[in-house]
């Protein structure tokens, strides 16, 4: 019982656990299952919600849908657009230039507006491209200076537009340009400005500037900061192949106005119109021997002038002319025309030293019937007139000599042969000091030493009057059995006298040569004494050539050292070169008595025959049979030099003197005391004679310097050494050198002025 109670009780036990277990078991799984129920019907919304939202998604979507159907359409348009214009924009693209090419670009646009507003001539067109800091630096033409930009405006620029009235530009070659930072650019080229003169238009000038600027990028805008501008005038036929010089065609016109009036005289045109190119103001002198029917006087204003050629037309039925001038040698040339123009007006001068006139006397005027031989030496200056674009004759000088109607037509000579002076030169000649003389291009020195002999009388004269006259020819003809052609003549005269029986003799009585130097006469060049004739002071007549004469030639010059008697002698001219003239060389030189050499010139001697020379200012006569003695022997053959030394490496001479010329003489390229001439040298120097001095330099006690003073001839223009015998330096100097000359330059001018050869 017991056990059936407890196994009774262990079982209620275990049932009422077992219920428990699964009351709890339903108690929590009801739990759970209200739970899902309640997330389930939240679920349940949810998933309304979501079907709310996607339909809502939805039709946005077929809305969306509808819109990129539609873009989608478009967009196929615009690819094909796209796609079309994709060449255009690749060929653009590589037309582009970099950042830096378009900067380069960019600066080079100032420059040519620049270049431009020059040419414009007008200040808008050049300032608004320079910067505010702009600065210019010119050199050479025109109108060199440093500029600011106002100074720049001011100055320049209203100085360049008020001298020039047109002008043209280009640019040789493309400007280069030059990156020098960032924003700042180097643009250069040469431009060359054609500028016609507002004073004088003629004179077309060509201005070549090499141009460099400087630009900026300023602002946004590339300005010119900086100008260096090298300018120089160059000649139209520089820049212009073929084209010839303006001076050129000026002389041209100039003359073309001469020759118009020497041809309206002959024709006898009405005064009016042989005066077509003088001025309204301009001036006619006529003046020497006239035909009665013409007055001299100064013919002033326009209708003067053609009043006096209205007497012209009017006294003569009949004319001809031709227009020449006549060199000192008397050879014919062209009229010479000589134009100097410049940026206010031009200028020109016409010389016909010997226009002819042949005049055949009309009826009834004074004097008929006759003919006259007028040769007219004809100066006329001109202006060139820019209103009416031509040369005008604003002064003429008519200087007439009548001469006999025969002379000129020399090749059917009535009368004997006649020279008539053209030039003379008469000196008072004491013998202890010789003299020279000069008339055009022919030089005569008589040594110191140099007496007159009559020889009819037996006696001689230590003073006497000398004279070198030159004469011009008629009906003078080629000497006997040559084709020689005469060109002039001249002669010795003593005391008025042109006859061999006066000689010029030394003190003991034996004949001294004068030294005839004739200037600026070829090879070709030569002459024959003649005399027989009668001289009356004005011409000498008659006569016959005797025999040919013998001349050293030298570079341009000829010397003679055999005439003695005061003759006639006829220069003459042959076809073909009479002598070759000084052979040059060369040779090495050396320093002589602490001088050294800055130039030289060398020739070939034959010591027989002599030589004749000149180097720069200096000419030097090496008489035939001249030896030359040395430490080695006597020299035959050999080379003489001229050398010349920097003035500037001698001293002051002892009286004070300045050195203007400082120069030796060298055999075979020595400068030596030790070698000897037999006779002594024939120095003449073109230098200025106003108390030139010279003196020999050489080795003295303590090293070197003056030796001893040195006898000279002067004339104006010369001065002339008749004693040199030993190849050693000598000095040129002035005790004044500012009062002589300053320079050599300006002593060259002095050459010139005096001595026209």
């Amino acid at each position: 019982m017991a056990v059936s109670t407890t196994i009774f009780a262990v079982t209620v036990v275990l049932l009422i656990v077992i219920a428990a277990v699964g009351f709890y078991e339903y108690y929590t799984a009801s739990s759970n299952y209200n739970s899902l129920l309640t997330k389930v019907s939240q679920l349940r919304s949810n998933i309304s919600t979501l079907n709310s939202n996607c339909t809502a998604l939805l039709s946005k979507y077929q809305s969306l849908y509808s819109n990129y159907t539609y873009l989608s359409a478009a967009y196929s348009t615009l690819m094909a657009y796209l796609k079309g214009n994709l060449t255009e924009l690749q060929r653009l693209a590589s037309e582009l230039k970099t950042t830096p090419t378009l900067a380069s670009g960019g600066a080079i646009v100032p420059v040519m507006l620049f270049y431009d507003g020059v040419a414009i001539r007008s200040p808008q067109d050049v300032l608004p491209f320079l910067a505010n800091n702009f600065t210019a630096v010119v050199q050479g033409e025109p109108f060199p200076g440093n500029y600011s930009l106002s100074t720049f405006n001011s100055t320049w620029l209203n100085d360049f537009f008020t001298e020039f009235e047109t002008v043209y530009f280009y640019t040789t070659t493309l400007p280069t340009v030059e990156q020098v930072n960032n924003d700042t650019f180097l643009v250069s080229a040469v431009a060359q400005y054609f500028a016609a003169p507002t004073n004088d238009p003629y004179y077309l000038r060509v201005i070549n500037a090499s141009t460099t600027f400087y630009v900026q990028l300023i602002n946004g805008s590339y300005k010119i900061t900086k100008l260096v501008w090298k300018g120089n005038y160059v000649p139209l036929s520089a820049v212009i192949a073929g084209y010839p010089s303006i001076h050129e065609v000026a002389a041209d016109q100039a003359l073309e106005a001469y020759l118009w009036q020497i041809n309206a005289m002959a024709a006898e045109f009405p005064g009016n119109v042989t005066a077509k190119y003088f001025s309204p103001g301009a001036v006619l002198t006529v003046e020497g021997s006239l035909p009665p029917g013409l007055k001299a006087g100064n013919y002033t204003g326009v209708k003067a002038v053609e009043s006096f050629f209205n007497q012209w037309d009017n006294y003569f039925i009949f004319a001809l002319t031709y227009g020449q001038s006549l060199t000192p040698s008397g050879v014919a040339v062209s009229p010479v025309t000589a134009v100097q123009l410049n940026l206010n007006n031009g200028t020109a001068v016409v010389k016909a030293n010997d226009t002819v006139f042949l005049g055949f006397v009309n009826q009834g005027q004074p004097g008929f019937p006759a003919i006259y031989d007028m040769h007219v030496n004809v100066i006329a200056y001109l202006t060139y007139n820019s209103t009416s674009a031509s040369w005008q004759i604003t002064r003429e000088v008519m200087n007439f000599t009548e001469v006999n109607s025969l002379s000129d037509t020399i090749y059917y000579p009535i009368s004997p042969p006649t020279f008539l002076v053209n030039g003379e030169q008469t000196v008072s000649v004491s013998a202890a000091k010789g003299a020279v003389l000069q008339v055009g291009n022919i030089i005569v020195i008589l040594p110191p030493g140099t007496y007159a002999k009559n020889l009819a009388t037996n006696q001689t004269l230590a003073v006497y009057n000398f004279s070198l006259i030159t004469f011009s020819n008629l009906g003078v003809f080629s000497p006997p059995n040559t084709a020689l052609t005469p060109l002039y003549t001249f002669a010795f005269a003593i005391n008025g006298h042109i006859a061999p029986t006066w000689e010029l003799v030394d003190s003991n009585g034996k004949p001294r040569p004068a030294i005839t130097i004739i200037m600026g006469a070829p090879t070709t060049w030569t002459s024959w004494t003649w005399f027989g004739g009668t001289f009356n002071g004005t011409a000498y007549v008659g006569g016959s050539y005797k025999f040919a004469d013998k001349w050293i030639y030298g570079n341009g010059f000829m010397v003679n050292l055999d005439f003695v008697r005061p003759v006639l002698w006829v220069t003459l001219s042959s076809q073909t070169p009479l002598s070759q003239g000084p052979h040059l060389s060369t040779v090495k030189l050396g320093k002589a008595y602490g001088l050294s050499p800055i130039s030289a010139g060398t020739i070939e001697v034959n010591s027989q025959q002599g030589a004749a020379f000149m180097y720069g200012n200096i000419l030097v006569v090496i008489p035939p049979g001249d030896n030359v003695s040395t430490t080695v022997g006597v020299l035959n053959n050999y080379n003489f030099s001229i050398v010349l030394y920097d003035p500037l490496n001698v001293s002051s001479t002892p009286n004070g003197a300045q050195p203007f010329e400082v120069f030796a003489y060298a055999v075979n390229g020595i400068v030596s005391f030790n070698i000897d001439f037999s006779k002594p040298l024939i120095t003449v120097m073109l230098a200025p004679d106003n108390n030139a001095q010279m003196w020999t330099w050489g080795p003295v006690s303590g090293g070197y310097g003056y030796k001893f003073q040195d006898p000279i001839l002067t004339a104006p223009g010369l001065v002339i050494n008749l004693t040199f015998k030993k190849p050693v330096p000598w000095v040129l100097a002035y005790p004044f050198l500012n009062a002589a000359t300053s320079t050599q330059g300006t002593s060259t001018t002095v050459y010139s002025a005096t001595l026209t050869f």
